[in-house]
């Protein structure tokens, strides 16, 4: 995935926390949609969070993940790029070049 690439959740998706696990369900207005829920460990939710305020390209998301867990740039960007790559297969993304 291009690192320069703007990506955003799909409208309407939200992250929601129930004890330890997170999940992103679909929500509108007072409703929220169970039928499709997606679960995510505490990395990806912080991801989610990232990206949701305001960290819209794999690159900054690489960043964050390597300031967050000190780990090497390179690992970050092929880690960040397999989670984008999932989101957007599973339709919770939307992804636009700059």
């Amino acid at each position: 995935m291009n690192e320069n690439i703007n990506i955003q959740p799909k409208k309407g998706l939200m992250l929601r926390k129930i004890g330890r696990q997170y999940m992103i369900v679909e929500a509108s207005s007072e409703n929220v949609n169970m039928s499709n829920v997606y679960s995510l460990n505490s990395t990806a939710a912080g991801l989610w969070e990232q990206m949701a305020a305001g960290r819209h390209t794999p690159a900054e998301l690489a960043d964050w993940l390597c300031a967050e867990y000190g780990i090497e740039r390179e690992t970050a960007i092929r880690d960040v790029g397999r989670q984008l790559d999932e989101w957007e297969s599973f339709g919770l993304i939307t992804a636009d070049k700059k």
